[in-house]
C-alpha cells in the first residue's frame, strides 16, 4: 500500500541525526531547494548536498532497500533548467 511506503519513508527520514534529517525534511517534504536549505542551515550547498546523499544511503540500509520517491533530486533540477529559457 501507497501509505505504508510513505510512513516507513517518513519514519526512517525522522530517525536519522539532525544534521541529516534537517536537509532531508526539508528538501522531501518542505519543498526547498539546496541553496535555500544552505542558507536555513547555515551551510554550503555543497554540505547540503553530501549530507543529503549520506541520508539517503542510510534510509537505504534502514529499509533494506532504495525507496521510490526518494531520488537525488537531479531530475527535477533538470526538469527546471529546461524549461527557462
Amino acid at each position: 500500500m501507497k501509505t505504508d511506503n510513505h510512513d516507513a519513508l517518513l519514519s526512517a527520514v525522522l530517525s536519522l541525526p539532525e544534521a541529516l534529517r534537517q536537509p532531508m525534511y526539508l528538501y522531501y517534504y518542505e519543498k526547498f531547494n539546496t541553496n535555500e536549505i544552505a542558507e536555513v542551515l547555515q551551510i554550503e550547498p555543497v554540505n547540503v548536498r553530501n549530507r543529503m546523499s549520506r541520508a539517503r544511503k542510510k534510509i537505504e540500509a534502514i529499509l533494506g532497500k532504495k525507496p521510490k520517491g526518494l531520488g537525488d533530486g537531479r531530475a527535477r533540477t533538470r526538469t527546471i533548467r529546461l524549461s527557462s529559457p
